[in-house]
């Protein structure tokens, strides 16, 4: 009986598919996915992910001008970091997971907001735009050891790099540079991820932006839910299992033995979404080498397998094989999509905030008797 009256309470007070606003962010019309009315395909095709990052804190795309002025106030921002707040990372035990400094980052840079109570909406653009200068740098030192100084001298002598391809190079270890493809399909990888359907982390940011008006508060919040709910990184793992087979007949084979079980991760009964495709199309213009072949193939037996049990690929599934073809460690590819959602994540904080709507529920309280 106790089962059954958890269930009949799960039924009635679950907040789950209950409608609680509104979003012009993210819209799925019949023939794709859009951002703010614009076609992903279309952003994936012709512009950067900064250009989408300004498209939904703004509302429009950028011109020349406007674009020039954000990447001049990103770069300032990153010489700006403060050289003593990467000196917390050398206290944290060996063997701190790669996503748990992007909490702890995040947490770190609230510290240094310059104007912490001017929680306007135009207040909290700046600070995402100072984020996007800090966080890559501040990653940078955590993993990688190299400071924000060093790192910026480099970069300058790279300056055909996206912001993307920067944050490629430093997700690889801070010395291999990205080729024009890679760097077209980091791009393609941080726009389509970007954005989700409402997902426990966009809520907190929601819910939190609502409460609170401050947008790094609610990055706080939704990075806070993200890491906690990846403990078991499914990134890492669909990553490792990829490079593991040797041979399609490998990859099968391996599915075979876990039948009926089924794959654990990045496939699912549903309408494809368009940017699984745009992603594939990226990892198509990867393979460049015996390694990625292999991985690649390996990747198309398995999708091969499950559509004839109608399981199509996720989106993050489709993130998983490109980042692995992109050579990002198995163990910081939930890192670099943590990072994509962070522009996400603002932009759902900022419309909430926008919109004034309250998101706190009700609790039936006990009665005495």
């Amino acid at each position: 009986m106790g089962d059954l009256r958890k269930a009949a309470a799960a039924d009635e007070f679950s907040l789950t598919g209950h409608v609680c606003g509104s979003t012009s962010l993210l819209s799925f019309p019949a023939d794709g996915v859009s951002y703010m009315g614009c076609p992903v395909q279309s952003l994936v095709q012709s512009r950067r992910f900064e250009d989408v990052a300004w498209l939904l804190l703004h509302g429009q795309l950028p011109g020349a001008e406007q674009m020039a002025d954000w990447e001049s106030h990103v770069s300032e921002s990153a010489s700006a970091l403060h050289e003593s707040i990467g000196e917390v990372f050398s206290l944290l035990p060996v063997g701190a997971r790669p996503l748990d400094l992007l909490q702890l980052s995040m947490s770190l840079l609230s510290f240094f907001d310059p104007a912490p109570n001017d929680l306007c909406v135009d207040s909290s653009v700046v600070r995402v735009c100072r984020i996007l200068g800090q966080l890559p740098e501040l990653l940078n030192y955590a993993i990688n050891g190299i400071r924000a100084k060093d790192s910026i001298a480099v970069l300058t002598e790279l300056g055909e790099l996206s912001w993307s391809g920067r944050l490629l190079r430093i997700l690889r270890g801070g010395t291999s540079v990205p080729t024009p493809e890679e760097d077209a399909a980091m791009n393609a990888l941080m726009i389509c991820q970007c954005l989700t359907e409402m997902r426990p982390a966009c809520f907190g940011a929601r819910s939190t932006a609502a409460a609170t008006r401050n947008v790094i508060t609610a990055l706080q919040s939704a990075t806070t839910v993200f890491v906690g709910q990846t403990i078991n990184d499914p990134w890492q793992w669909t990553s490792e299992l990829l490079r593991s087979f040797v041979t399609p007949d490998q990859a099968e084979a391996w599915y075979r033995s876990r039948e009926p079980q089924g794959m654990p991760f990045g496939f699912a009964a549903h309408v494809p979404d368009a940017r699984v495709r745009l992603l594939r199309e990226s990892a198509g213009t990867l393979l460049g080498s015996v390694d990625r072949l292999r991985i690649a193939a390996a990747a198309a037996r398995l999708e091969k397998i499950l559509a004839t049990g109608n399981q199509l690929p996720t989106l993050d599934w489709a993130a998983v094989r490109l980042m692995t073809l992109l050579d990002i460690p198995a163990d910081r590819q939930a890192l670099a999509v943590g990072v994509a959602r962070v522009v996400g994540w603002s932009a759902h904080a900022i419309e909430q905030q926008k919109s004034g709507i309250s998101l706190l529920p009700a609790l039936r309280y006990g009665q005495e008797e």
